[in-house]
């Protein structure tokens, strides 16, 4: 049989077979079933004793949310319990950073020198200089030369794996060029 011949009965087998599925998926097809209604709206309403707060009242409440959210940092600050000081620098002082950054910067000036301020400082910097470094950049250039230089370094240390520049360019604006050099000589080794 000659090659042509072949292929030819091959096409017409082909051709009769999708005909035959063609014409088959003309049938009727089984509809999906209806999706069920939702259930209907409960009938039990009742009235709120509460008032709704007017813009005063709102913003005296922010104001004394503000200031127990200080207190509490603070009380954290001050104890020893390190899981009371994490949870207060995990939650609390983002939070006042956002809303309230005045109040963490007189609450600083307020530390006696030492370990707790410290830490308040190191943890305000890496916060603020998260969420914006030019205010940080103008209130560490208020600070001490020893308490400029350490909240710079955490501020180059937080900034540095994220955006080498930046990080170059506070330290420059810090005249903390050297200490630059070496956290890229660090990186290197």
């Amino acid at each position: 049989m000659p090659p042509k011949t072949i292929a030819t009965i091959a096409l017409i087998m082909l051709l009769g077979m999708s005909t035959a599925f063609c014409s088959d998926a003309g049938g009727k097809r089984r509809p999906w079933p209806k999706p069920t209604p939702p259930p209907p709206p409960s009938p039990i309403y009742t009235e709120s004793a509460e008032p709704a707060l007017n813009e005063e009242q709102i913003s005296q409440m922010a104001a004394s949310h503000n200031a127990r959210l200080g207190e509490e940092l603070e009380g954290a600050l001050l104890s020893k319990d390190a899981q009371r000081r994490e949870a207060a620098f995990v939650f609390i002082l983002p939070e006042l950073v956002q809303v309230d950054v005045q109040r963490l910067v007189d609450m600083v000036a307020r530390q006696p020198r030492g370990e707790p301020r410290d830490t308040l400082r190191t943890e305000l910097t890496r916060a603020w200089v998260a969420r914006d470094p030019a205010s940080a950049m103008r209130w560490m250039k208020t600070l001490s030369h020893e308490e400029r230089r350490a909240s710079g370094a955490a501020a180059i240390e937080f900034i540095f794996p994220q955006d080498p520049a930046e990080a170059e360019a506070l330290a420059d604006e810090l005249g903390m060029a050297s200490l630059m050099k070496e956290r890229r000589k660090a990186t290197r080794d």
